[in-house]
């Protein structure tokens, strides 16, 4: 089976079997993007905003149960972190293989049904050992469930219509940052930690009833006669088409040098809170709660504008914004800076994911988008182990602020790098297919 490892791929037609709104793969009609005239896009949102809050209740549960019941030490938050991280790393692009040869819609079923099952055994965790454990069983099903849901809008909407609805599903996962913390305060405060499990488990579940209704295939590949169909093939191919593409190989970088700070914060936060600020679960959850209503108020801005956005001016301001916001949360003391920190960090953060999704998937093939986003999770968990060997050591050695500020620099000069790559190729070369579209 051969991929084209150049140019741009549109989703070709028939990924979907049931009419659609738009053009290309879904009729003749290009409507702008509304969940009023797409139900079936409508109950998508619904279901994975659903699903999301539920994950962050229970990951702010998991980092609460950690800190404040275990009495965990930087380094042990560090070690959980790992933990969930690990499997994508171990895994790595094969992640992505099922996704693009059995479709993501049977992916997400299968990894986000198991998912539930090991929601509930957290509630039987009587140790840290324990939680270490079904936090490496979960991200296992991440390792799978992830790539798959980042390629599910491109079978789901016309190319026209790509950036809105990578952002009103990101606008779905940026609500649970909000009501995630939000539910996680209420749940721990009235049932306990166990509560916050419970939810985790029901909102999977909730997902997969929202997919089952879907019909979505793989995408059409072109076979060779006598061509290697092993995962091995499968694999090469996913890189090749990374690897001859400058201007995805950048978006991929700059996503890692964001990824870097978001891995750090997993151990600089809650110790930041207990320790700096002497604040409790409640106001650990309070903070997520507030960056993830900034992620909400811009996210409703970028689904309003989609390709307007889609630029890489826009993505790459949005990671060096990111950065100095993350500084001034985490370099304060003072609770109400911290609060107004961590609220310019969420805005400036919307500004960033939905845009640099769409450029991502704009720039790889549809038929490879599986093994493309399983890379980038890759990416991603591995700078989260990276980020949290390093912050874990910085923070016992030189104190959690200073650690939280110097992971903080790191988007910012990535975007900054980035920035001046994409530049740089623009002028003298001809453009990446990325800068064509930003200048048009």
């Amino acid at each position: 089976m051969a991929l084209a490892t150049s140019g741009r791929t549109q989703p070709p037609r028939g990924l979907l079997t049931e009419n659609r709104v738009g053009t290309g793969a879904f009729g003749d009609t290009v409507e702008p993007m509304s969940l009023l005239r797409d139900r079936r896009l409508a109950r998508l949102v619904v279901g994975q905003a659903v699903n999301a809050i539920g994950s962050w209740c229970a990951l702010v549960a998991l980092w609460g149960y950690a800190s404040f019941r275990f009495d965990a030490a930087p380094t042990q938050i560090a070690l959980l972190g790992l933990a969930w991280a690990l499997p994508s790393v171990v895994l790595g692009p094969i992640g992505g293989v099922p996704v693009d040869r059995l479709g993501p819609k049977r992916v997400l079923v299968i990894a986000d049904t198991v998912a539930a099952g090991v929601a509930l055994l957290f509630i039987l965790a009587g140790s840290f050992e324990a939680l270490i454990a079904l936090a490496a069983v979960e991200g296992c099903t991440k390792a799978f469930a992830e790539p798959a849901f980042q390629s599910l809008p491109p079978r789901l909407v016309a190319p026209e219509q790509l950036a809105s609805a990578n952002g009103l599903l990101a606008l779905a996962s940026q609500s649970a940052i909000a009501f995630g913390p939000m539910l996680a305060a209420g749940a721990i405060g009235v049932f306990g930690f166990d509560g916050a499990f419970v939810v985790n488990a029901l909102t999977y579940l909730i997902g997969v009833a929202v997919l089952l209704p879907f019909r979505i295939g793989p995408a059409p590949r072109a076979a060779e006669a006598g061509a290697d169909s092993s995962v091995r093939a499968d694999l090469r191919e996913g890189l090749a088409v990374v690897g001859a593409r400058p201007a995805l190989q950048r978006l991929l970088i700059l996503s890692t040098s964001v990824y870097l700070i978001w891995g750090a914060f997993i151990v600089v936060e809650p110790i930041y809170v207990r320790e700096i600020l002497h604040g409790s679960p409640t106001m650990f959850a309070l903070l997520q709660t507030t960056f993830g209503v900034g992620l909400f108020a811009t996210g409703l801005l970028v689904t309003r504008l989609g390709d307007r956005v889609a630029r890489v001016g826009i993505v790459c301001a949005g990671a060096i914004g990111s950065g100095l916001a993350a500084m001034v949360y985490v370099g304060s003391a003072t609770t109400a800076v911290a609060f107004g920190g961590i609220l310019l960090w969420g805005t400036v953060t919307g500004m960033l994911i939905a845009p640099l999704r769409t450029l991502v998937q704009r720039e790889s093939p549809v038929e490879a988008h599986g093994r493309v986003f399983a890379l980038d999770g890759t990416l991603h968990n591995t700078a989260d182990l990276f980020a949290l060997t390093i912050v874990g050591a910085l923070a016992t050695t030189a104190g959690v602020q200073a650690a939280g500020v110097a992971m903080a620099a790191v988007p910012i000069v990535g975007g900054s790098v980035i920035a001046w790559r994409f530049r740089r190729a623009a002028a003298t070369t001809r453009p990446d297919a990325v800068v064509e579209a930003v200048a048009a």
